[in-house]
């Protein structure tokens, strides 16, 4: 199998579309020795790039997709027939929804104590991408974090056991892990974990960058 073709089974296999960090973590599967380099990755995404309107697209940055795939499988179903807004302009109402009604259960972000509603954001544990349509607006699907740290849940730096413990990616540094205030192991109390322990899951097999 040709790295291309096994990138467009990883794709396949979720549904068409993927981020960065999935494609990474689960490329191995169909091509073994992908990691036998050190710049494997950077081989992914020259393989990918030189396909670009070939047999793959970028959707949005760190969005991959199969060539065929429909775009309109991002929206809300009760969305998918309103021709008056883009697709971007009607996933950010979404998101904005899902926003809203989280943080009526959630107050402040669990990791740093910020209660700040106007800078705190929603993060979906499992992307909004790949969630169906049910999953995208379900609240346990998400956690409000400050935004340092939604960033670096987003791309897969941080990620949590399910006794709410933090995980690190390797690939931040010490420095860099001191200067936000964070400590891997550390059990934060705070993290609202119930209800959520399949996304969580999820998150730390598929889109927590491990290596």
């Amino acid at each position: 199998m040709t790295k291309v073709e096994a990138i467009k089974k990883v794709l396949e296999d979720n549904g068409g579309v993927a981020t960065w960090n999935i494609v990474y973590n689960q490329l191995e599967k169909y091509y073994p020795d992908i990691k036998k380099s050190k710049e494997w990755k950077a081989g992914v995404r020259g393989v990918l790039y030189r396909e670009l309107e070939k047999k793959f697209k970028m959707l949005d940055v760190g969005l991959i997709a199969l060539l065929e795939f429909d775009e309109q499988n991002l929206l809300l179903k009760e969305d998918v027939k309103d021709t008056s807004k883009s697709i971007q302009a009607k996933i950010r109402i979404g998101q904005n929804k899902f926003r809203k009604n989280l943080l009526k259960f959630l107050k402040s972000c669990p990791i740093t104590g910020i209660d700040e509603t106007r800078i705190l954001l929603a993060s979906h544990i499992k992307p909004w991408a790949l969630s169906s349509n049910e999953e995208r607006l379900d609240i346990n699907n998400g956690f409000i974090f400050s935004p340092t740290i939604d960033k670096l849940f987003d791309n897969g730096l941080i990620t949590f056991e399910n006794n709410k413990e933090l995980i690190i990616s390797p690939l931040l540094t010490i420095k860099n892990i001191q200067l936000i205030g964070i400590e891997a192991g550390k059990k934060y109390i705070k993290l609202p974990v119930e209800n959520r322990l399949n996304y969580l899951e999820y998150h730390r097999n598929n889109i927590f960058i491990f290596e």
